[in-house]
Protein backbone atom coordinates (compact mmCIF):
# COMPACT_ATOMS: atom_id res chain seq x y z
CA UNK A 1 0.00 0.00 0.00
CA UNK A 2 1.67 3.48 -0.69
CA UNK A 3 1.95 6.19 1.83
CA UNK A 4 -0.67 8.41 0.11
CA UNK A 5 -3.49 5.28 0.39
CA UNK A 6 -2.81 5.08 3.87
CA UNK A 7 -4.69 8.15 4.59
CA UNK A 8 -8.04 6.73 2.41
CA UNK A 9 -9.43 4.44 5.30
CA UNK A 10 -10.25 6.97 8.35
CA UNK A 11 -10.64 9.69 5.78
CA UNK A 12 -13.83 7.53 4.29
CA UNK A 13 -15.05 7.18 7.31
CA UNK A 14 -14.93 10.54 8.85
CA UNK A 15 -17.74 12.56 8.31
CA UNK A 16 -15.79 14.46 5.27
CA UNK A 17 -18.73 16.23 3.10
CA UNK A 18 -20.33 19.21 4.35
CA UNK A 19 -22.74 21.59 2.13
CA UNK A 20 -21.89 24.78 0.80
CA UNK A 21 -23.59 27.80 -1.35
CA UNK A 22 -22.18 29.33 -4.05
CA UNK A 23 -19.31 31.15 -4.18
CA UNK A 24 -19.77 35.13 -2.52
CA UNK A 25 -17.84 37.98 -4.80
CA UNK A 26 -15.85 40.37 -2.35
CA UNK A 27 -18.08 43.43 -2.66
CA UNK A 28 -18.96 44.43 0.95
CA UNK A 29 -21.53 42.63 1.95
CA UNK A 30 -24.63 44.52 4.30
CA UNK A 31 -23.62 45.87 7.70
CA UNK A 32 -24.70 45.06 10.79
CA UNK A 33 -25.88 48.63 12.23
CA UNK A 34 -24.68 49.99 15.84
CA UNK A 35 -21.44 48.61 15.91
CA UNK A 36 -17.98 50.52 16.44
CA UNK A 37 -14.78 49.72 16.74
CA UNK A 38 -12.19 51.27 19.42
CA UNK A 39 -8.91 50.94 20.55
CA UNK A 40 -8.61 47.83 22.78
CA UNK A 41 -5.55 50.21 24.64
CA UNK A 42 -5.73 53.72 23.15
CA UNK A 43 -2.20 55.56 22.85
CA UNK A 44 -0.31 52.18 23.47
CA UNK A 45 1.59 51.13 20.44
CA UNK A 46 2.74 47.82 19.16
CA UNK A 47 5.23 47.01 16.34
CA UNK A 48 3.06 44.77 14.11
CA UNK A 49 0.92 42.61 16.15
CA UNK A 50 0.01 39.46 15.13
CA UNK A 51 -1.74 37.41 18.11
CA UNK A 52 -3.69 38.46 21.11
CA UNK A 53 -3.95 35.41 23.66
CA UNK A 54 -5.06 35.24 27.09
CA UNK A 55 -3.55 33.23 29.81
CA UNK A 56 -6.68 31.33 30.86
CA UNK A 57 -5.70 31.87 34.55
CA UNK A 58 -8.24 34.50 35.78
CA UNK A 59 -6.25 37.26 35.75
CA UNK A 60 -7.78 39.18 32.99
CA UNK A 61 -3.94 39.93 31.23
CA UNK A 62 -3.83 39.83 27.64
CA UNK A 63 -0.76 39.37 25.64
CA UNK A 64 0.02 40.47 22.43
CA UNK A 65 2.41 38.69 19.90
CA UNK A 66 4.66 41.03 17.83
CA UNK A 67 5.79 39.32 14.39
CA UNK A 68 9.47 40.55 14.86
CA UNK A 69 9.73 38.42 18.18
CA UNK A 70 8.83 40.55 20.99
CA UNK A 71 5.54 39.44 23.04
CA UNK A 72 4.01 42.01 25.63
CA UNK A 73 1.59 41.86 28.75
CA UNK A 74 -1.12 44.18 29.57
CA UNK A 75 -3.67 43.86 31.50
CA UNK A 76 -7.33 44.46 30.24
CA UNK A 77 -8.76 48.50 29.93
CA UNK A 78 -12.01 48.43 30.77
CA UNK A 79 -12.18 52.03 29.34
CA UNK A 80 -11.71 54.17 32.35
CA UNK A 81 -8.83 55.16 34.49
CA UNK A 82 -4.98 55.07 32.91
CA UNK A 83 -4.24 52.45 30.50
CA UNK A 84 -1.31 50.41 31.70
CA UNK A 85 2.21 50.67 30.04
CA UNK A 86 2.84 47.06 28.21
CA UNK A 87 5.11 45.00 29.89
CA UNK A 88 8.01 42.75 27.84
CA UNK A 89 6.55 39.10 28.22
CA UNK A 90 9.34 37.86 25.86
CA UNK A 91 11.93 39.23 23.78
CA UNK A 92 13.35 36.99 21.14
CA UNK A 93 14.15 39.34 18.35
CA UNK A 94 17.37 37.54 18.33
CA UNK A 95 16.55 34.02 17.89
CA UNK A 96 13.57 34.31 15.61
CA UNK A 97 14.20 34.42 11.50
CA UNK A 98 12.09 37.80 11.21
CA UNK A 99 11.80 37.64 6.85
CA UNK A 100 8.46 37.28 4.77
CA UNK A 101 6.09 35.31 6.77
CA UNK A 102 8.31 34.72 9.83
CA UNK A 103 8.66 35.60 12.93
CA UNK A 104 7.48 34.86 16.45
CA UNK A 105 4.21 33.36 15.47
CA UNK A 106 2.31 31.58 18.33
CA UNK A 107 1.40 31.25 22.23
CA UNK A 108 -0.35 29.16 24.54
CA UNK A 109 -0.89 28.65 27.72
CA UNK A 110 -0.82 25.10 29.41
CA UNK A 111 -4.74 24.52 30.87
CA UNK A 112 -3.02 24.59 34.44
CA UNK A 113 -1.11 27.63 33.63
CA UNK A 114 -2.23 29.06 36.71
CA UNK A 115 -0.67 26.75 38.93
CA UNK A 116 2.17 25.11 36.50
CA UNK A 117 3.52 28.37 34.72
CA UNK A 118 4.00 26.70 31.57
CA UNK A 119 3.73 28.68 28.37
CA UNK A 120 4.70 27.30 24.66
CA UNK A 121 6.05 29.69 21.84
CA UNK A 122 6.25 28.81 18.16
CA UNK A 123 7.80 30.80 15.69
CA UNK A 124 10.30 30.89 12.50
CA UNK A 125 14.07 29.92 12.88
CA UNK A 126 17.04 29.00 11.02
CA UNK A 127 17.94 25.57 9.84
CA UNK A 128 20.79 23.73 8.62
CA UNK A 129 20.80 20.59 7.08
CA UNK A 130 23.60 18.83 5.21
CA UNK A 131 21.70 16.16 4.14
CA UNK A 132 19.24 18.51 2.05
CA UNK A 133 20.57 22.21 2.09
CA UNK A 134 17.21 23.39 0.61
CA UNK A 135 15.21 22.90 4.06
CA UNK A 136 16.61 26.64 5.32
CA UNK A 137 13.88 27.30 7.76
CA UNK A 138 11.60 25.13 10.37
CA UNK A 139 8.80 26.34 12.17
CA UNK A 140 9.44 25.68 15.92
CA UNK A 141 7.27 25.45 18.95
CA UNK A 142 9.05 25.95 22.05
CA UNK A 143 7.94 25.27 25.80
CA UNK A 144 9.19 28.39 28.63
CA UNK A 145 8.49 28.77 32.20
CA UNK A 146 6.81 31.96 33.51
CA UNK A 147 7.17 33.75 37.26
CA UNK A 148 4.88 36.84 37.12
CA UNK A 149 4.89 38.48 33.97
CA UNK A 150 7.14 37.38 32.40
CA UNK A 151 8.80 33.80 30.62
CA UNK A 152 12.29 33.29 32.50
CA UNK A 153 15.17 33.92 30.91
CA UNK A 154 17.25 30.70 29.80
CA UNK A 155 14.11 28.32 29.94
CA UNK A 156 13.14 27.86 26.65
CA UNK A 157 13.28 23.57 25.52
CA UNK A 158 12.32 22.81 21.90
CA UNK A 159 8.73 20.61 22.13
CA UNK A 160 8.69 19.76 18.08
CA UNK A 161 10.91 21.91 14.79
CA UNK A 162 9.55 21.15 11.52
CA UNK A 163 12.09 21.88 8.76
CA UNK A 164 11.12 23.40 5.98
CA UNK A 165 12.30 25.81 1.96
CA UNK A 166 10.63 28.80 2.44
CA UNK A 167 9.71 31.55 5.31
CA UNK A 168 6.24 31.61 3.87
CA UNK A 169 3.54 29.10 4.28
CA UNK A 170 4.05 27.92 8.00
CA UNK A 171 1.01 29.09 9.85
CA UNK A 172 1.91 28.39 13.25
CA UNK A 173 -0.82 29.14 15.49
CA UNK A 174 -0.63 27.03 18.47
CA UNK A 175 -3.98 26.44 21.30
CA UNK A 176 -4.95 23.62 23.65
CA UNK A 177 -8.02 22.30 22.46
CA UNK A 178 -10.44 20.23 24.03
CA UNK A 179 -8.87 17.15 26.56
CA UNK A 180 -6.09 19.65 26.67
CA UNK A 181 -3.92 18.50 23.71
CA UNK A 182 -1.78 21.14 22.08
CA UNK A 183 -2.61 21.87 18.60
CA UNK A 184 -0.22 23.40 16.11
CA UNK A 185 -1.46 24.72 12.21
CA UNK A 186 1.19 24.05 10.15
CA UNK A 187 0.65 25.62 6.65
CA UNK A 188 2.08 23.59 3.40
CA UNK A 189 5.86 24.84 3.39
CA UNK A 190 5.00 27.57 0.11
CA UNK A 191 6.11 26.19 -2.80
CA UNK A 192 3.56 27.63 -5.88
CA UNK A 193 0.28 25.30 -5.12
CA UNK A 194 2.21 23.03 -3.19
CA UNK A 195 4.24 21.68 -5.94
CA UNK A 196 6.40 19.72 -3.39
CA UNK A 197 3.55 17.84 -2.08
CA UNK A 198 3.44 18.48 1.24
CA UNK A 199 -0.33 18.79 2.45
CA UNK A 200 -1.43 15.41 0.92
CA UNK A 201 1.66 13.40 2.39
CA UNK A 202 1.04 11.46 5.01
CA UNK A 203 5.03 11.22 6.23
CA UNK A 204 4.82 14.93 5.61
CA UNK A 205 3.91 17.41 8.77
CA UNK A 206 3.81 20.47 6.63
CA UNK A 207 0.07 21.18 5.37
CA UNK A 208 -1.52 19.92 8.60
CA UNK A 209 -2.88 20.30 11.82
CA UNK A 210 -1.55 18.74 14.54
CA UNK A 211 -2.26 17.28 18.12
CA UNK A 212 0.04 16.83 21.23
CA UNK A 213 0.22 15.33 24.28
CA UNK A 214 2.88 17.75 26.44
CA UNK A 215 2.18 16.21 29.25
CA UNK A 216 3.47 12.24 28.27
CA UNK A 217 6.12 12.61 26.46
CA UNK A 218 7.32 9.46 24.54
CA UNK A 219 11.02 8.07 25.23
CA UNK A 220 13.65 10.42 23.63
CA UNK A 221 10.85 13.62 22.39
CA UNK A 222 9.28 16.79 24.53
CA UNK A 223 5.79 15.19 23.43
CA UNK A 224 3.78 12.23 23.09
CA UNK A 225 1.11 11.12 20.09
CA UNK A 226 -2.31 12.20 22.04
CA UNK A 227 -4.32 9.46 22.67
CA UNK A 228 -7.41 9.49 20.07
CA UNK A 229 -5.30 10.73 17.18
CA UNK A 230 -6.19 9.29 14.25
CA UNK A 231 -3.07 7.66 13.18
CA UNK A 232 -0.89 6.07 15.75
CA UNK A 233 0.22 3.05 15.05
CA UNK A 234 0.79 3.61 11.12
CA UNK A 235 4.55 3.08 11.24
CA UNK A 236 6.75 4.41 8.69
CA UNK A 237 3.37 5.01 6.68
CA UNK A 238 1.89 8.47 8.48
CA UNK A 239 3.12 10.46 11.45
CA UNK A 240 0.73 10.12 13.93
CA UNK A 241 1.21 13.43 15.08
CA UNK A 242 -1.43 14.39 12.16
CA UNK A 243 -5.30 15.45 13.26
CA UNK A 244 -6.37 16.67 9.39
CA UNK A 245 -4.69 17.10 6.61
CA UNK A 246 -4.70 19.35 3.16
CA UNK A 247 -4.16 22.57 4.28
CA UNK A 248 -2.69 25.61 2.57
CA UNK A 249 -1.84 27.95 5.08
CA UNK A 250 -4.02 27.81 8.41
CA UNK A 251 -3.24 31.01 10.43
CA UNK A 252 -5.38 30.63 12.83
CA UNK A 253 -8.14 28.14 13.95
CA UNK A 254 -10.52 27.97 17.12
CA UNK A 255 -13.05 25.92 19.10
CA UNK A 256 -16.88 27.05 19.10
CA UNK A 257 -18.49 25.77 22.57
CA UNK A 258 -19.55 22.67 20.97
CA UNK A 259 -15.95 21.37 20.00
CA UNK A 260 -16.27 22.28 16.84
CA UNK A 261 -12.59 23.63 15.00
CA UNK A 262 -13.10 26.33 12.69
CA UNK A 263 -10.53 27.76 10.62
CA UNK A 264 -10.59 30.47 7.78
CA UNK A 265 -7.64 29.38 4.66
CA UNK A 266 -6.12 32.25 2.68
CA UNK A 267 -6.33 31.13 -1.30
CA UNK A 268 -4.02 31.84 -4.37
CA UNK A 269 -3.57 35.08 -6.49
CA UNK A 270 -5.82 35.94 -9.59
CA UNK A 271 -9.41 36.87 -10.27
CA UNK A 272 -10.66 33.87 -9.80
CA UNK A 273 -8.75 33.41 -6.19
CA UNK A 274 -11.04 31.57 -3.03
CA UNK A 275 -11.09 32.11 0.59
CA UNK A 276 -12.78 30.19 2.30
CA UNK A 277 -14.23 28.52 6.10
CA UNK A 278 -13.84 25.28 7.31
CA UNK A 279 -14.56 23.33 9.97
CA UNK A 280 -11.54 21.32 10.78
CA UNK A 281 -12.85 17.64 11.20
CA UNK A 282 -10.94 14.53 12.61
CA UNK A 283 -8.86 12.79 9.85
CA UNK A 284 -9.91 14.86 7.36
CA UNK A 285 -8.51 15.49 4.07
CA UNK A 286 -8.79 19.44 3.60
CA UNK A 287 -8.63 19.41 0.05
CA UNK A 288 -5.71 21.48 -0.79
CA UNK A 289 -3.93 21.78 -3.46
CA UNK A 290 -6.60 19.77 -5.60
CA UNK A 291 -9.39 22.18 -4.42
CA UNK A 292 -9.20 26.28 -3.48
CA UNK A 293 -11.99 26.00 -1.87
CA UNK A 294 -14.53 25.00 -4.07
CA UNK A 295 -12.38 25.71 -7.01
CA UNK A 296 -11.14 22.48 -8.91
CA UNK A 297 -7.11 23.25 -8.72
CA UNK A 298 -5.61 20.22 -10.17
CA UNK A 299 -6.65 16.79 -11.06
CA UNK A 300 -7.57 14.17 -8.11
CA UNK A 301 -5.77 11.04 -8.01
CA UNK A 302 -7.13 7.86 -8.91
CA UNK A 303 -6.74 6.83 -4.92
CA UNK A 304 -8.71 9.86 -3.69
CA UNK A 305 -12.13 10.04 -4.13
CA UNK A 306 -13.95 13.88 -4.27
CA UNK A 307 -17.06 12.57 -2.46
CA UNK A 308 -14.02 11.87 0.81
CA UNK A 309 -12.64 15.61 0.92
CA UNK A 310 -14.07 17.96 3.63
CA UNK A 311 -15.77 20.92 1.30
CA UNK A 312 -15.74 24.21 2.62
CA UNK A 313 -18.73 25.48 4.29
CA UNK A 314 -18.74 28.99 2.70
CA UNK A 315 -15.97 30.81 0.20
CA UNK A 316 -16.07 34.24 -1.18
CA UNK A 317 -14.18 35.54 -4.80
CA UNK A 318 -12.26 38.06 -5.54
CA UNK A 319 -14.33 41.07 -6.50
CA UNK A 320 -14.42 42.78 -9.64
CA UNK A 321 -10.60 43.99 -11.32
CA UNK A 322 -9.09 41.30 -8.72
CA UNK A 323 -9.72 43.53 -5.88
CA UNK A 324 -7.27 41.60 -3.09
CA UNK A 325 -8.14 39.18 -0.40
CA UNK A 326 -6.56 37.26 2.38
CA UNK A 327 -8.93 35.55 4.64
CA UNK A 328 -7.98 35.82 8.64
CA UNK A 329 -9.52 33.37 10.67
CA UNK A 330 -11.19 34.25 14.03
CA UNK A 331 -13.82 33.07 16.54
CA UNK A 332 -17.63 31.89 17.08
CA UNK A 333 -18.44 35.32 19.30
CA UNK A 334 -19.63 33.94 22.77
CA UNK A 335 -18.72 37.73 24.81
CA UNK A 336 -21.65 40.03 26.07
CA UNK A 337 -21.05 43.32 25.08
CA UNK A 338 -22.54 42.82 21.10
CA UNK A 339 -25.39 40.50 21.81
CA UNK A 340 -26.35 40.54 17.86
CA UNK A 341 -23.18 38.62 17.21
CA UNK A 342 -23.24 35.41 19.94
CA UNK A 343 -23.20 32.26 17.91
CA UNK A 344 -22.07 34.39 14.45
CA UNK A 345 -18.55 33.18 13.66
CA UNK A 346 -16.41 36.57 13.36
CA UNK A 347 -13.99 36.23 10.78
CA UNK A 348 -11.72 38.70 8.25
CA UNK A 349 -9.93 40.03 4.97
CA UNK A 350 -6.49 41.09 5.77
CA UNK A 351 -6.35 43.31 2.48
CA UNK A 352 -9.65 44.87 2.44
CA UNK A 353 -9.78 45.56 6.28
CA UNK A 354 -13.36 44.14 6.80
CA UNK A 355 -14.71 41.87 9.76
CA UNK A 356 -17.16 39.38 8.64
CA UNK A 357 -19.97 37.13 10.65
CA UNK A 358 -21.43 34.16 9.43
CA UNK A 359 -24.63 33.00 10.91
CA UNK A 360 -24.12 29.41 12.59
CA UNK A 361 -27.72 27.31 12.25
CA UNK A 362 -28.02 25.87 15.66
CA UNK A 363 -30.43 22.67 14.51
CA UNK A 364 -27.82 21.07 12.14
CA UNK A 365 -24.72 22.95 13.46
CA UNK A 366 -23.19 23.75 10.08
CA UNK A 367 -22.56 27.40 8.71
CA UNK A 368 -24.76 27.24 5.77
CA UNK A 369 -23.63 30.96 4.63
CA UNK A 370 -26.64 32.72 5.45
CA UNK A 371 -26.50 36.22 6.63
CA UNK A 372 -23.27 37.67 5.40
CA UNK A 373 -22.22 40.52 7.31
CA UNK A 374 -19.95 43.05 7.46
CA UNK A 375 -19.12 43.74 11.21
CA UNK A 376 -16.81 46.57 10.95
CA UNK A 377 -13.13 47.77 8.98
CA UNK A 378 -9.71 46.73 10.75
CA UNK A 379 -7.05 48.37 8.44
CA UNK A 380 -4.24 45.69 7.41
CA UNK A 381 -6.36 43.02 9.70
CA UNK A 382 -3.60 40.64 10.77
CA UNK A 383 -4.95 38.64 13.50
CA UNK A 384 -8.28 38.36 16.08
CA UNK A 385 -7.78 37.29 19.67
CA UNK A 386 -10.11 37.03 22.53
CA UNK A 387 -10.13 37.66 26.39
CA UNK A 388 -11.39 35.45 28.83
CA UNK A 389 -14.87 36.73 28.70
CA UNK A 390 -14.85 36.23 24.61
CA UNK A 391 -14.57 39.40 23.50
CA UNK A 392 -12.32 40.33 20.80
CA UNK A 393 -9.30 42.01 19.60
CA UNK A 394 -8.36 42.89 16.22
CA UNK A 395 -4.73 43.49 14.98
CA UNK A 396 -3.77 46.22 12.50
CA UNK A 397 -0.71 44.82 11.46
CA UNK A 398 1.34 48.31 9.92
CA UNK A 399 -0.72 50.65 11.68
CA UNK A 400 0.43 48.75 15.38
CA UNK A 401 -3.02 48.90 17.24
CA UNK A 402 -5.38 46.51 18.64
CA UNK A 403 -9.51 47.37 18.26
CA UNK A 404 -11.93 45.68 20.00
CA UNK A 405 -15.59 45.64 19.11
CA UNK A 406 -18.28 47.54 21.01
CA UNK A 407 -21.73 48.82 20.60
CA UNK A 408 -22.37 52.28 18.98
Amino acid sequence: MSTRLAFAPAVLIALAFLLAPAAVHAQEPPRIPGLKMEEAWPDAEFTQPIRVVNAGDGSDRLFVVEKPGRILMLPKWRGVGPVAKPKVFLDWRNICVNKAQGGVLGLAFHPQFKTNGRAFVSYLASHADARNPALKFKLVVAEVSVRGDAAIPGSRKSIIEIPKKFPIHQAGHIAFGPKGMLFVAVGDGGSKNDKDGNAQNPRSLLGKILRLDVDKPAPGKAYGIAAGNPWPRVPNQVRPEIWAFGMRNPWHFAWDASGRMWTVEPGTTGPESREWVHEIMRAGNHGWPYFEGKRRLSPLPPNIREASLVKPVFEWVRGPGGQGTAGVGGFVYRGARVPALRGKYIFGDHMRGLIFALDVNGASGRVLGQNFRTVGDVPDLSAIGEDEQGELYFCSFEAGMILTLAPE
